[in-house]
């Protein structure tokens, strides 16, 4: 048991997966730490602010995880969180924990910081015990690692929804935001199926969560098969296409801003 929570207390917490890592975590923080530039601010939504203190930041993207590996007890999905990476020892980015803006490669499950690997407890469970990790508000934004199993089951999408939402406090308010097109086409198709069956479950399973279907057609127009937007080599062919440079994700915020925010306000009400 923890006997105290975690010294790294973020008013905004979100998790995500290795576009978090490659790239993203930089934008999200920027994005939520400038909510009363970002966001129409009326008389309702600065009352709404208050719940979100400071507005304090942090971000962790963990390699190939995904809903299910946050709600999992034991297995491989939990070892996507949980085991240590062979080739680097490490799994995951994080941004603004321990007051560090800038980027840090940790293994989940060494350092206080991030002890969510217990066991048989999910992530999620180890992560919220006790007040451990209590943010003012968490944000999840995931979606490439479930694409297959959420576009061809929707009710393994539905069965991640609902673990998701009986493990997050009831008291802490989420949105969740699918995360950013990649560069081809035919991935990006899966996906989009994939979107409408997660996002679909979500609301379903209760109104904890807000959700942003940030994977839509003008996000897709403006960033899948733009090579300017992702890795290349020095011949130009692009060798990261999973991995939207953080100019990607910047006109991603941008074009999903006013639905970004609307979930924010709709999640502290």
């Amino acid at each position: 048991m923890y006997a105290k929570p975690s010294l790294s207390q973020p008013d905004i917490l979100i998790l995500g997966d290795s576009q978090i890592s490659f790239g993203a975590g930089k934008e999200y923080l920027s994005f939520f730490e400038q909510l009363t530039e970002r966001c129409n601010i009326t008389p309702q939504r600065q009352k709404a602010l208050r719940k979100l203190g400071e507005t304090k930041t942090a971000a962790i993207g963990v390699r190939s995880t995904s809903l299910q590996s946050w709600t999992t007890p034991r297995g491989a999905a939990k070892g996507a969180i949980c085991d240590v990476d062979k080739k680097f020892g490490v799994n995951a980015g994080a941004y603004g924990i321990d007051d560090n803006p800038k980027r840090v490669f940790v293994q989940i499950g060494k350092g206080d910081a991030y002890q969510f690997c217990k066991p048989n407890q999910t992530a999620f469970e180890a992560m919220f015990e006790q007040g451990y990790y209590k943010p003012s508000l968490l944000v999840l934004t995931f979606l490439g690692n479930s694409a297959d199993r959420w576009a061809h089951s929707p009710e393994l999408a539905a069965k991640d929804a609902r673990a998701t939402l009986a493990q997050v406090p009831r008291d802490v308010p989420c949105v969740f935001i699918s995360s950013v097109p990649v560069y081809l086409k035919k991935t990006n198709d899966t996906r989009m199926r994939a979107q409408t069956e997660i996002a679909r479950a979500i609301k379903k399973a209760g109104n904890q969560c807000a959700v942003v279907e940030g994977f839509n057609q003008k996000t897709r127009a403006a960033i899948e098969g733009q090579a300017v937007y992702f890795r290349r080599n020095d011949s130009g062919r692009v060798t990261d296409p999973h991995h939207p440079k953080p100019a990607a994700i910047r006109r991603f915020l941008e074009i999903n801003s006013a639905q970004i925010c609307s979930a924010i306000f709709k999640s502290l009400r």
